[in-house]
């Protein structure tokens, strides 16, 4: 018979098999009397010993620690806007600079500025760079300010 089985006995909870098991083996074998006496001894000491229990300080400052070490540490990454503005600027710069050397007479050192000026003051490019402008604003005021707010509210 099993450990198990004992203490299930000795609890009351054991089924009505291993009961008929246990008698029939207390009257057989000198060596499961003495077992079980000591099992009975055993559960008889552990039934009155009063339980005791934790410092709350102790189980608290426990349960913190857990929390806290349970916690997803989040990495934030860097905005990636600005590498993007400077792409973007350069890319203009080198197009300016592409338009205007044809202009640039080499035999003479004035410059004309009128051609490329006259870009600057079409409609259709000054609405593309006004929508451009736009989406870049409203990326940046998601990022900054939506998202970390609207993930602060998630948490709560």
């Amino acid at each position: 018979m099993k450990d198990e089985d004992i203490f299930d006995i000795l609890d009351g909870i054991a089924s009505k098999e291993t009961i008929r098991l246990h008698h029939e083996m207390l009257s057989e074998s000198a060596n499961y009397r003495i077992l079980f006496s000591e099992y009975a001894h055993t559960h008889a000491l552990l039934t009155n010993t009063a339980m005791e229990k934790t410092a709350t300080n102790f189980t608290d400052k426990l349960i913190d620690k857990w929390e806290l070490s349970q916690e997803v540490i989040t990495v934030k990454q860097l905005s990636k806007l600005p590498f993007y503005f400077l792409i973007g600027m350069s890319i203009m710069v080198i197009l300016l600079i592409i338009s205007v050397l044809p202009i640039i007479n080499q035999s003479s050192v004035q410059l004309d500025l009128s051609k490329p000026l006259s870009i600057l003051q079409d409609k259709l490019f000054t609405r593309f760079f006004l929508i451009v402008n736009v989406f870049v604003a409203l990326f940046f005021i998601d990022k900054q300010f939506l998202k970390p707010y609207f993930e602060g509210r998630m948490k709560v």
